[in-house]
């Protein structure tokens, strides 16, 4: 008799821990996905899509910016993506969670323009807007958070970051994105107002996701 890899103890401990709408199904090795169906989670790992833009210091009324589409002369650190708008033939994802997050290095007025200016819009095969509204409401729970003290005058200063100090407490999508083979998906960023940087500012947008295979 074949013996049982998963313990009832690991199963419970799943239930705790997986993102709304995904549940443990009862049976050894398997996870129930709202709208996506029954997936072996042995066969996923939990991971991250990523893609960086940089947004200029002078932002027309207008303006949209585009994450996962214009992936030409981006490294690793700045994309993790290898297809414009699309995983690699035979992966799939579930996301369950869109992060916003501006880079470490910006000053805290020009996150705060940024977060104050912009409407987020994640949208699947090209036309099916998923999640949209603005763009705190994609808050990071990646980057740095609360007080730090300069090394020059020991001057403790405030740190802005959109989101919160924790991946526990940052809320996740209550129903999970499914992104198959084939289907498109992109982050757009608009302003509807001149908004005005002291400098540009690059931004990821980070995707939580449960995926099969790595994308490179």
């Amino acid at each position: 008799m074949k013996q049982n890899p998963y313990s009832s103890h690991l199963m419970a401990g799943l239930g705790q821990v997986l993102p709304p709408g995904v549940t443990a199904t009862g049976k050894p090795g398997e996870l129930h996905i709202e709208g996506v169906g029954v997936r072996k989670f042995a066969d996923m790992r939990q991971g991250v899509i990523y893609d960086q833009v940089e947004i200029e210091a002078s932002i027309a009324a207008g303006t949209e910016y585009v994450w996962f589409r214009d992936l030409a002369g981006k490294n690793k650190y700045q994309t993790n993506m290898t297809q414009q708008a699309a995983l690699p033939q035979g992966n799939e994802a579930i996301v369950y969670r869109i992060n916003v997050m501006p880079a470490l290095d910006a000053i805290p007025e020009d996150i705060e323009a940024i977060l104050a200016n912009s409407y987020g819009v994640f949208v699947m095969d090209d036309d099916n807007t998923r999640k949209e509204g603005p763009v705190p409401i994609f808050g990071s729970a990646y980057g740095l958070y609360g007080n730090m003290m300069t090394t020059k005058n020991d001057l403790v200063e405030g740190v802005v970051s959109n989101g919160v100090p924790s991946p526990g407490a940052q809320p996740r999508l209550m129903i999970p994105e499914y992104i198959a083979e084939g289907r498109t998906f992109r982050f757009s960023m608009w302003f509807y107002t001149l908004t005005t940087l002291t400098a540009a500012v690059n931004c990821w947008v980070i995707l939580d996701v449960l995926k099969t295979r790595p994308l490179r």
